[in-house]
């Protein structure tokens, strides 16, 4: 937790460097996860095909083979790998698999300047209405908010249209990322530096960031020793010190890097060997994806 609450309050981005990377595909599109999975793509021989999804539907453009990965600061819980079932949709959500954790992140409420004091406590938070809080559909921060108050925030598009919400008082309380609230809000460069405030919620615990993929996919094992190969040759720590994110990053959770791995011959890993390339599925946020 003390990692990420450093990172909270001091996060700026490091420009050096970063306009050196192409983003996927050649295009403007750049961020730790975007580099990151460029690498990996390198290393397999294969194109990188970023696609802009909603992140509400991630399982479903997971299970139609629309993209290869969920990969975005996406969560993992064990909800999210084991599956559940979500009434309102009558379906069945989660169910994936996930490769090894590689960065800490937690919640943290966003809210008006003007309003820091007014809701400084989870107590004056919780005598808002439900249409007061804003947090992505399908994210992390909407279920925090559920889980915290018992209620239904707005569903945002993207985690950036939070700070709009927010910005233009359709919403007084959003809940994010705290690697994207040190971007955006704490960095005395960013964009709602002046504007909106970060402000740290008990009871929220610590989470991590993993790569999502279909369940049964075989690509987990394969990212895993890739990503094994990148902390031990210092790929994975050279990107994130880029985006200003060394201190948040997990290097322990994908195994032993194996030089003599046997990659598989069918499956996930073998489509996108055949296909030559590997599809991404993304929404907007800085410092993980964003526009150059």
């Amino acid at each position: 937790m003390k990692k990420v609450l450093a990172l909270v309050c001091s996060l700026v981005l490091l420009v050096s460097g970063i306009a050196m990377f192409s983003g996927c595909g050649g295009s403007s599109l750049i961020g730790f996860d975007i580099e990151l999975a460029q690498a990996v793509a390198d290393e397999l021989g294969v194109e990188l095909e970023c696609v802009e999804i909603d992140w509400d539907m991630k399982e479903a453009e997971l299970e139609n083979h629309s993209i290869d990965m969920a990969w975005n600061g996406f969560t993992y819980t064990e909800d999210r790998d084991n599956g559940y079932y979500d009434e309102d949709r009558e379906m069945q959500i989660g169910g994936l698999d996930f490769s090894g954790m590689y960065m800490e992140n937690k919640q943290v409420a966003v809210v008006a300047k003007d309003n820091a004091e007014k809701y400084a406590t989870v107590e004056a938070m919780s005598d808002v209405p439900e249409t007061s809080f804003v947090a992505e559909a399908g994210s992390a921060g909407f279920t925090t908010i559920q889980d915290l108050f018992g209620k239904t925030p707005i569903g945002a598009e993207r985690q950036l249209s939070v700070f709009t919400e927010i910005s233009s008082g359709t919403a007084e309380i959003g809940f994010i990322d705290a690697v994207m609230a040190g971007y955006y809000i704490t960095s005395e460069t960013g964009a709602y530096h002046d504007s909106l405030t970060v402000i740290e919620i008990e009871g929220v615990e610590e989470e991590y960031y993993a790569i999502g993929f279909r369940e049964g996919s075989n690509l987990p094992a394969v990212f895993n020793n890739i990503l094994a190969g990148f902390v031990k040759d210092g790929t994975l720590r050279s990107i994130a010190e880029k985006y200003g994110l060394q201190d948040v990053i997990v290097t322990d959770d994908f195994g032993e890097y194996n030089e003599n791995f046997v990659y598989p011959t069918d499956g996930d890993y073998q489509a996108i060997i055949e296909d030559g390339r590997m599809v991404l599925g993304y929404t907007l946020f800085a410092p993980m994806a964003y526009n150059d």
